[in-house]
């Protein structure tokens, strides 16, 4: 157990927290918000002089840093078991690590496991038969639709617990409406209300509701002049930290590389977007159809392309956009460490032989790999000065990683998620990335393309994902 050193706002989140047994932590990502959910956990069983059963749901690539993070800023490490593996395999550790054999009476301990363990049938009756005391959400986002079937089961094992925590940086991603679910999970409906469809009433307005009925489609917006009594519940029992007002950053300084398509690129890209932009002009159109189109533009702009009849993916002889990366490269990391963000997986063999040919030592992570391939290869990122790049996907390498070790990102590829964009950012300008002058994030740009559209529309921090049909006038 290391020294443990707490900034004045976990301080304060703590103090708050404790008494009032359930609580909110909506901390932007590198604020210390795992190690103040774990303090206060800690005073929790401290005042009850025992270990509280304890589950934690998180995302899967946070279920080991939660292990870690209990080692390194508690006693409570050894009390702690991450649930991981197939179903059947899950369900055997806990049977054998939460109940006395003898009874079947439920043990004291710490469990970590993900959102989808709950809808693991054998695995959920088990969790509820073993009653948690308390319930902590990580990313507590994961649940804010209020219909998803992960929400209700969350919701049915919240009635279970005495002491509740969520924590996010990004409790409201699409909609306001997104925290009635994480809200109801916190304190069972006291903030507002049990029922969704009340809670709506109260807060917002159709704006469509004059619409024909044959053409209406909702659209809720918050009611006007509500703003301040909205805020005033969710802050009753929660707190905002943003790293700008708890931290002495490094500046976090935002370039843009402007880069050409070839010429087989531009072709190609005219020809799905007119294809796209007949979609969406389709009143009819379906929207995840839409954001295949889209997905297929921004493959074409990073370099390759999706033969649909063979289900194979094909480089294009020329792709600009790697020839500025390895420029790019060859320009900073003799002196700095870069982490490479790319969307698609087809775009890893590209970077890690632009790093191979400059002489750069890299490592990956990615979907698929196992906890310890990516634990090694942050561990030689952040630890091993020979090692200079990074090529991750911010899908994967986006949440729960620290990669402090990097002073520049450079986005090669993006998707349309701005959860993942910012969690990928947050990486590296975080607490620990103190050491910098500052932060630089690179973004490679087609000009005139959807890529325009997309880091416009992140940096708005607006999520296309839920709104690919926005951007039809734009292209």
């Amino acid at each position: 157990m290391v020294e443990l050193k707490l900034w004045d706002h976990q301080k304060q989140i703590i103090e708050r927290a404790v008494p009032m047994e359930q609580y909110a932590i909506f901390a932007e990502m590198g604020t210390g918000k795992t190690c103040t959910a774990i303090q206060i956990l800690r005073l929790w069983c401290t005042a009850q002089k025992r270990v509280l059963r304890t589950l934690v749901l998180a995302p899967p690539v946070m279920r080991n840093a939660w292990k870690r993070e209990f080692t390194a800023f508690s006693k409570l490490g050894e009390q702690v078991h991450v649930l991981a593996g197939a179903g059947k395999e899950r369900v055997a550790s806990f049977k054998k690590l939460a109940f006395c054999p003898q009874g079947n009476i439920p043990l004291e301990g710490i469990f970590v496991t993900n959102y989808e363990s709950l809808a693991m049938p054998e695995l959920f009756r088990l969790l509820k038969s073993w009653r948690p005391e308390v319930l902590i959400l990580d990313e507590s986002q994961r649940v804010k639709d209020f219909k998803a079937k992960r929400t209700k089961l969350a919701i049915e094992i919240s009635d279970l617990a005495r002491y509740k925590l969520i924590l996010t940086g990004t409790p409201i991603l699409n909609s306001a409406m997104d925290i009635w679910s994480q809200f109801r999970i916190l304190d069972g409906g006291d903030t507002f209300d049990l029922n969704f469809y009340a809670f709506r009433a109260k807060y917002f307005y159709d704006k469509n509701a004059g619409m024909p009925s044959q053409k209406h489609f909702p659209d809720w917006k918050p009611r006007p002049g509500i703003d301040a009594e909205f805020n005033r519940m969710i802050y009753r029992k929660a707190t905002r930290v943003l790293k700008s007002e708890c931290l002495d950053l490094p500046p976090l300084v935002r370039q843009r590389i402007e880069v050409e398509l070839s010429p087989e690129q531009a072709r190609m890209y005219k020809d799905m977007r007119d294809d796209f932009v007949a979609y969406l002009g389709d009143k009819a159109c379906v929207a995840t159809i839409a954001l295949t189109k889209g997905l297929r533009l921004q493959q074409i702009i990073s370099g390759f392309w999706i033969d649909e009849d063979e289900e194979r993916a094909h480089a294009f002889s020329k792709n600009p956009r790697l020839e500025a990366l390895k420029e790019l490269l060859g320009s900073i990391a003799s002196t700095a460490k870069v982490i490479v963000w790319a969307s698609f997986r087809h775009n890893y063999v590209d970077l890690a032989r632009v790093a191979t040919e400059l002489g750069l030592p890299s490592v990956s992570l990615f979907g698929g790999m196992t906890d310890k391939a990516r634990q090694d290869g942050i561990d030689s990122f952040q630890t091993d000065d020979k090692v200079r790049v990074m090529i991750a996907n911010p899908a994967a390498g986006g949440v729960g990683v620290t990669l402090t070790a990097a002073s520049y990102m450079i986005y090669y590829s993006r998707s349309f998620s701005l959860e993942h964009d910012l969690q990928s950012e947050a990486r590296c300008h975080r607490g620990g990335s103190e050491v910098h002058d500052k932060i630089t994030r690179i973004d490679i740009v087609a000009p005139e393309t959807i890529d325009e559209v997309i880091l416009g529309a992140l940096e708005r921090k607006e999520n296309l994902a839920t709104s690919i049909l926005k951007i039809r006038e734009l292209l």
